[in-house]
């Protein structure tokens, strides 16, 4: 049988950097980064600028720790969405 759905060991390499990036972060700017990604979850590179710059970071680890996290959220909520799917056509 043919895998037609999102790639195992890509999400788990996403959750892994998801993992990751939070533990850099403090819970009042993962807090603020669930806000945010509420509003916008595809941000382009000025706006992560503009986050590490309100938090006064200019660290290139930092930036890409918060590139890092809106991939790995996204990554999850598609893996949800495909095991909500899965499951319907299992019980369907």
């Amino acid at each position: 049988m043919a895998f037609y759905g999102l790639n195992p060991d890509m999400l788990a390499q996403c959750a892994t950097k998801l993992a990751q990036a939070e533990q850099r972060f403090t819970n009042a700017q993962l807090e603020y980064l669930r806000q945010y990604y509420t509003v916008n979850k595809y941000p382009l590179s000025h706006h992560l600028h503009t986050i590490a710059e309100q938090w006064n970071t200019e660290d290139f680890d930092f930036f890409i720790s918060l590139a890092d996290w809106f991939i790995g959220r996204r990554m999850a909520e598609q893996q949800i969405e495909e095991r909500r799917y899965r499951g319907r056509r299992v019980a369907g």
